[in-house]
């Protein structure tokens, strides 16, 4: 996918994080029912009706016509619990495109360092302008998505907080577990290397002895011959 679909796609999950967080706010006071799938819920955040709503509210005028039937929308009960899973599911959705959008940037900063003759200025201003535009964009994504969690959603500040926290201790910890692999690998290397060389000695040595041991046989059987005569 290219880097202006995922930006897309990434806005779109930020406004979904938006309604949904609208939602967990009021299904933490009052009692919910929306649309059955959460894809009508981000759709339209305003179907969430409040059973005090529905309890009083007045009822329509009786007509004398019959109205056409029509297919009553299924609503189920929604509440906080339901809505952060929905706000998680929504918050992996964008985390992934931010995976995706760092591996963009990753590969073009990889191309960059690679000459290539036939690239155009305007092939150039290009990649310029996505890599700076994905970066601005994810940014302030990003701090939108904190924003609406932390400062304008009561609950939410918490599971923010801890998961970010929780994100650095396992980044710290894949860090650690990367050097101790790389560093595994160099041993391995140079333990690679030493074979290798202690090898080369060895053969070195049986070719250095087997000449010498050829040297002394020929110097034998030329004092031998040399005793006949």
């Amino acid at each position: 996918m290219d880097p202006i679909s995922l930006l897309f796609a990434a806005n779109a999950c930020v406004k979904g994080i938006t309604e949904l967080c609208s939602l967990y706010k009021e299904a933490k006071t009052s009692f919910l029912e929306v649309k059955s799938t959460v894809d009508e819920v981000i759709g339209d955040a305003h179907a969430a009706k409040s059973w005090w709503q529905k309890l009083f509210a007045p009822k329509p005028a009786a007509t004398t016509s019959k109205p056409l039937a029509k297919k009553k929308p299924a609503y189920v009960a929604y509440d906080e619990t339901q809505a952060m899973a929905d706000i998680i599911k929504q918050l992996s959705k964008f985390w992934a495109l931010q995976d995706q959008l760092n591996a963009y940037l990753r590969e073009e900063e990889e191309k960059a360092k690679v000459y290539d003759p036939s690239i155009s200025n305007a092939q150039m201003m290009e990649s310029a302008m996505n890599r700076v535009m994905c970066r601005q964009q994810m940014e302030e994504l990003s701090t939108t998505i904190r924003e609406i969690m932390v400062y304008q959603t009561p609950g939410l500040a918490d599971l923010y907080s801890q998961t970010y926290e929780m994100r650095q201790v396992i980044s710290e910890e894949q860090e650690k577990a990367r050097l101790k692999e790389e560093a595994q690998k160099r041993q391995d290397a140079w333990l690679h290397r030493q074979e290798e060389r202690n090898l080369q000695a060895k053969l070195a040595a049986v070719v250095a002895t087997s000449i010498f041991l050829l040297y002394l046989w020929l110097w034998f059987l030329f004092v031998s011959q040399w005793g006949k005569k």
